[in-house]
């Protein structure tokens, strides 16, 4: 039987140890953390009180496209819920005289092409400054990096404007990564960082604080920047194909509401974040407010390495309709295990690019959401990567 390590048990790594348990290969899987799901992680508002609305402190949407994401729902026996408002549509807020309409004129007249940069394409439209600055928020905002690094081709992807339905794992959207460890049971190892990996032409050996385990081939899926914490021998053209890529820099907060609201999406342009408001389980408004900042200019505005006061200043600002309580920050680009929001195309990258994001290094095989192409920074990226990565493996004769 193939014996075969996974690296990481966020959806790629479950997903693909998913397919390799289900193709009859010996699999085990090692995580740093205390839980699976990686950037995908559910709890409620307030973990000490059932009642509490559940919040996504990672990845959040269900999108138009998400075909494998919902197959998974399917399968493990849960349910997507309508958030009873739409991803794609946010009305910009903190600038003069723009509307949701203005920017979804704007932004269908944009050029996707990936040789130059969102703030060239958008510039290149010549609109008045203030829908000029209300659009590219929009996409720094999704994109959670700086309009004038990132490749305009995400204009085609990301940040659309089209006011498609969204949805979200009823309960949380971690529930995937917990049914998928529960099929998986003790094949999982948690609070098992690896730190290095040894690759032969025979085998491979991953070395843990516990100690080590040899197989026969690897599958790494930790998140891009923590590659490169990782001990591992790979030829020059995959650290190329690593550093070619960006990473986007995020926060979220989570404000408790007193009064229940109505469904909303709503967007700060000159802090670079929106805030919304949706049905829970029950097909009801939760009495919580949801924040998304995104752009290492953004997070630093806010000030969010000092706690959420400033960010709950300007959202008292921009949201003067709601009653807010007390708040749950999230970052990520200091979290040792990710070290970034999800990854991000800069302007100039190649196709060619996403082909040496994907190759195995002999019997040491990637996946995870940057090696996933158009479907990368995305929930439905990093399950396909997974899949795809298991299935190199079972075709392998060892």
């Amino acid at each position: 039987m193939k014996r075969v390590a996974v690296v990481g048990a966020g959806f790629a790594g479950l997903a693909a140890a998913d397919a390799l348990r289900a193709g009859g290969a010996e699999v085990s899987v090692f995580e740093a953390r205390d839980r699976v799901g990686g950037r995908v992680w559910s709890q409620r508002l307030d973990p000490h009180d059932p009642a509490s609305p559940v919040i996504e402190r990672g990845a959040e949407f269900v999108l138009s496209g998400y075909d494998t994401l919902r197959r998974y729902v399917d399968h493990l026996g849960l349910r997507l819920q309508d958030t009873g408002m739409s991803y794609y549509v946010r009305e910009p807020r903190g600038v003069a005289g723009v509307t949701v309409d203005d920017m979804r004129d704007a932004a269908g007249k944009l050029d996707a092409d990936p040789a130059r940069s969102v703030r060239a394409a958008v510039g290149a439209l010549g609109l008045r400054p203030e829908l000029a600055e209300a659009v590219i928020a929009r996409v720094e905002i999704s994109c959670a990096q700086q309009s004038d690094v990132l490749s305009a081709e995400v204009l085609a992807h990301l940040a659309s404007f089209e006011a498609l339905p969204s949805h979200r794992v009823a309960g949380g959207n971690q529930g995937i990564a917990l049914g998928l460890a529960a099929r998986l049971g003790s094949r999982v190892r948690l609070n098992q960082a690896v730190r290095g990996i040894d690759a032969t032409d025979a085998a491979v050996v991953i070395r843990t604080h516990d100690g080590e385990i040899a197989a026969d081939r690897v599958i790494v899926t930790v998140p891009l920047r923590v590659l490169d914490d990782l001990d591992l021998d790979v030829p020059d053209w995959k650290r190329a194909a690593w550093a070619g890529l960006l990473m986007g820099e995020a926060a979220k907060l989570h404000v408790a509401l007193h009064e229940a609201p109505r469904t909303s999406a709503v967007m700060s342009v000159p802090d670079r974040f929106w805030s919304w408001t949706a049905y829970d389980r029950t097909g009801s408004a939760a009495k919580v407010l949801n924040c998304f900042a995104g752009s290492p200019d953004a997070l630093a505005r806010l000030g969010v390495t000092d706690g959420p006061e400033v960010w709950l200043e300007r959202l008292r600002a921009i949201r003067p309709e709601l009653d807010l309580g007390p708040a749950v920050l999230t970052t990520w680009t200091g979290d040792p295990w990710a070290r970034g929001a999800y990854s991000a195309t800069p302007a100039g990258a190649r196709a060619a690019q996403n082909e040496a994001l994907e190759r195995p290094v002999g019997r040491v095989h990637f996946a995870g959401e940057h090696t996933a192409g158009e479907w990368s920074a995305l929930m439905e990226g990093a399950l396909r990567s997974g899949e795809r990565a298991a299935a190199e493996v079972l075709r392998e004769g060892s």
